[in-house]
């Protein structure tokens, strides 16, 4: 069996190199891997190497303007075809800003293309053969794997697929989010075969993306298995040593999303800071605020050094934002762990974090407001709950779901008091959204891997014509 895996993206990077799958693949002489990825060799060469691993350098495809232009018509049509999708009521919230002027002509074209029988899948099919990339087709012609694994479901990787799909080599979705099958719009290429976190999961792949159900194995979460394992992680005295916290503190640990999306996460710090030295929750606490790698680090130097302030920021190198991508350290899995362990509760705006918290039940604060901050509603916090992805969290009652600094002293008090508070329903969250969680996440991703390997009677999808 030979594999390719398809690397363009933190989530996968950290998927393949910071679990035991590749050793596991390898561990069977039979077996060779393949590496594609736009992260250096270099890398990737720290991380793993093995005389039957090979890695190829990929450069982003460029743009084609047929394929462009029809995946803009795609989006279109998908709206109307899936309007109870995050992608869709994304596309009407950014509209907004723009008193949906451009929004009601292209939905107006979408509606006279459906009248007329187009679908977005077929509108992608028609430009299929069209934007192949060259480099990776050659690549594809010489290694010949028996599957092509990816985990982007952006149109970006559109032009990789295509030359997998024309060369009639199975391709295979690893979902790398809780949020992508509803939030990341049509698939400009569809897999052959999907791996999915939960049945939840799989439902919304077939629901939003039309795939079937016998081509989608529930695997579980590669991300999350080192935390349903996590025996050699600090103790709460060695953890807050590492920070300088005083160990009686609690903690409150604030995690920060994205400040391109999420325009109130100083203000929130602020908020915090205040209650904190206010007295009114009742015990001595300790903000620590965790910097996503998605975030823009200078944004926090002014919190550091403050009272009742720690800043994290991940172990790692390089950014997001510029010519870099963001490499976790080899010890910030480990970190992140431990952060998510020893916090007494975890605040955010709506993000994955609510999953992390719940493997190591912790309770939940969501922050559904501003923070004082007067923001059109096309930025605001409180459109990331109306999204098709975030409904099961509001549904479970795992969090608490907060829309002023009343509700949140409120929340940060009784969840102080009482730890066990929602416990019930963060477990229920956990056996939704994650499903497995019995650590052997690892080896049923690479038996999936070897089964679909081994599925040569089913048909691949030709290429249109």
């Amino acid at each position: 069996m030979k594999l390719l895996f398809l690397i363009d993206n933190l989530q996968f990077f950290r998927d393949v190199f910071r679990s035991t799958v590749l050793p596991r693949l390898l561990a069977d002489e039979g077996t060779e891997v393949v590496v594609a990825s736009t992260y250096s060799a270099d890398a990737i060469a720290q991380e793993f190497a093995h005389p039957r691993l090979r890695v190829h350098p990929l450069q982003p495809p460029p743009a084609n303007w047929l394929t462009d232009l029809a995946y803009s018509v795609a989006k279109d049509i998908y709206v109307l075809e899936r309007p109870d999708g995050s992608f869709a009521q994304k596309r009407f919230v950014e509209a907004e800003q723009h008193e949906r002027r451009s929004l009601a002509a292209r939905m107006a074209l979408g509606r006279a293309l459906r009248a007329m029988g187009f679908t977005s899948r077929g509108v992608m099919r028609w430009v299929e053969g069209i934007g192949v990339e060259p480099d990776f087709d050659a690549l594809l012609q010489r290694e010949r794997p028996d599957l092509v694994v990816f985990s982007t479901m952006l149109p970006g990787v559109s032009p990789w697929l295509k030359a997998a799909r024309r060369s009639r080599i199975p391709t295979v979705l690893s979902v790398a989010s809780w949020d992508n099958p509803t939030s990341k719009g049509p698939l400009l290429v569809p897999p052959d075969h999907a791996l999915a976190w939960s049945e939840e999961m799989k439902r919304e792949l077939m629901h939003f993306h039309w795939l079937p159900a016998e081509r989608i194995a529930t695997v579980g979460v590669l991300y999350f298995e080192s935390y349903f394992a996590a025996k050699d992680l600090p103790d709460r005295a060695a953890f807050c040593a590492g920070l300088g916290i005083d160990p009686a503190c609690r903690i409150l640990h604030y995690a920060t999303g994205d400040s391109a999306l999420i325009r109130c996460n100083q203000e929130f710090i602020r908020v915090l800071q205040r209650l904190i030295a206010s007295g009114q929750l009742g015990e001595p606490c300790h903000l620590l605020v965790r910097v996503s790698p998605k975030d823009l680090f200078h944004l926090y130097k002014e919190f550091e050094g403050t009272p009742h302030v720690t800043v994290q920021y991940p172990a790692g190198s390089g950014t997001l934002y510029g010519a870099h991508k963001w490499l976790p350290a080899a010890g910030e899995e480990r970190e992140r762990a431990a952060t998510v362990k020893h916090s007494d509760v975890i605040l955010s705006v709506s993000s994955s974090m609510v999953l992390d918290a719940c493997c190591f039940d912790v309770p939940v604060i969501n922050l559904a407001y501003d923070a004082g901050l007067k923001v059109p509603p096309w930025e605001s916090v409180d459109r990331f709950y109306a999204y098709s992805h975030c409904q099961p969290v509001l549904k479970s009652g795992a969090t608490w779901i907060v829309k002023r600094e009343a509700e949140l002293l409120e929340s940060l008090q009784l969840t102080l008091r009482d730890r066990s508070a929602k416990q019930g329903e963060r477990r229920e969250l956990l056996e939704r959204l994650v499903g497995l969680t019995d650590g052997q996440t690892n080896e049923r991703w690479v038996a999936a891997m070897r089964n679909i390997a081994r599925q040569e009677s089913i048909p691949v999808s030709k290429p249109a014509r």
